[in-house]
């Protein structure tokens, strides 16, 4: 009874991350049309009209940042990040799950010196301010340890889920053979 209550408790857990991970996809997509449009309308300002918006150059690199850090968190969850699979595959499934699970453990390991150091980058920005825009650059680098707490803890879920789902399979091999033996 209690292990199904645990199993469900993961099921729940696994749904809400991944919708955090659909949110996050959709807001990166939301900031990749804002960026767009600013960048367009740049280009046309600059070119056409031969003015071109103050602020635009700084509003875009800090929304690229926002992107690629968000979007590689995102990556971390969904496993699209750069990792050994082609390694990975052709091990046995073991061997190949434990690598796995090693990555997860280097990304945690990355991750965790990228939140340190953001935190650190942060506090250090905090009250400079942008030239243009008037935001601190503090704000700029804020992404920098979010994105990292989110790959710290999509990786730290990733290993449980690969853990749990090795300690099923060994279960099932456990039991499979015990049955065979009694034969």
């Amino acid at each position: 009874m209690q292990d199904h209550q645990e199993g469900d408790m993961r099921k729940d857990l696994w749904h809400i991350v991944d919708r955090l991970e659909r949110i996050l996809t959709g807001f990166i997509a939301i900031l990749m049309g804002i960026v767009t449009i600013v960048v367009c309308w740049q280009v046309f300002d600059r070119y056409v009209l031969h003015k071109s918006p103050y602020w635009a150059e700084e509003f875009s690199v800090t929304i690229m940042m926002w992107m690629g850090l968000l979007g590689a968190a995102c990556a971390v969850w969904t496993g699209d990040h750069m990792r050994l699979e082609l390694l990975t595959k052709h091990l046995p499934a073991r061997f190949g799950l434990i690598l796995e699970i090693l990555i997860d453990g280097a990304v945690i390991y990355f991750s965790y010196f990228l939140f340190k150091q953001g935190i650190e980058l942060v506090n250090a920005m905090w009250t400079s301010q942008l030239s243009t825009i008037r935001l601190s650059i503090g704000i700029t680098y804020l992404v920098i340890p979010i994105s990292a707490a989110m790959m710290i803890l999509f990786s730290i879920l990733k290993i449980v889920k690969k853990a749990s789902g090795a300690n099923a399979i060994s279960s099932q091999q456990e039991t499979k053979n015990g049955g065979e033996d009694a034969r």
